[in-house]
């Protein structure tokens, strides 16, 4: 069963690989990073990670530690799942929220994974991220990461849905009905792969 709402083991390791080699790579210590970071005259997490970028040349997966460091759990979001997938499907995507839930709980019956909601898509991961869905106008995008695609005239291309450049292609669920035997077994096969 998938560990809902929790960030994978591959990524905790990526930001202690991160955080053992900032100061190698930075010059300055995490220490010294939360530090400047106190100094940001922006209140937006947004606009604080540009701001690393533009003011000290800071890459977004440091930028995130180290604000993840100066400003505590939550800061980047992270803390509160629930939140961020009530507010995705919330007002004009609230009727998306059962598709989605539909699609979770067929995710969570794939094996171990997780469901890692961000402010606009829920990234689904297994080793690597292996799909995103993300409700849109029109209709719960289901994004899916294969090393190649099939023909199949109901997968859209997409760039970048989910933070993933490797997920290409992506369905679009308008009803229960869509999510059928076929777009399972793709999500399932993505899964597999990844």
């Amino acid at each position: 069963m998938a560990e809902t709402y929790k960030e994978p083991d591959k990524i905790k390791q990526y930001m202690a690989s991160l955080e053992a080699n900032l100061e190698k790579a930075t010059g300055k210590t995490l220490a010294q990073w939360a530090k400047i970071a106190k100094t940001c005259p922006h209140e937006k997490t947004g606009e604080r990670l540009k701001w690393f970028k533009n003011a000290h040349g800071l890459g977004m997966s440091r930028a995130g530690l180290v604000l993840w460091r100066a400003f505590g759990e939550g800061s980047l979001g992270e803390e509160y799942p629930n939140k961020l997938v009530d507010a995705l499907f919330s007002k004009s995507f609230a009727g998306q929220r059962p598709l989605y839930e539909k699609v979770a709980g067929f995710a969570a019956k794939l094996g171990k994974g997780t469901l890692s909601p961000r402010k606009n898509y829920v990234a689904l991961y297994r080793l690597k991220q292996y799909g995103a869905a993300k409700p849109s106008k029109q209709g719960l995008l289901l994004g899916i990461a294969l090393r190649s695609y099939p023909k199949n005239r109901k997968l859209i291309e997409t760039k970048a849905l989910g933070g993933a450049d490797r997920i290409k292609r992506a369905f679009v669920l308008e009803t229960a009905k869509d999510f059928d035997a076929n777009v399972k077994a793709l999500l399932r096969a993505a899964y597999n792969e990844n």
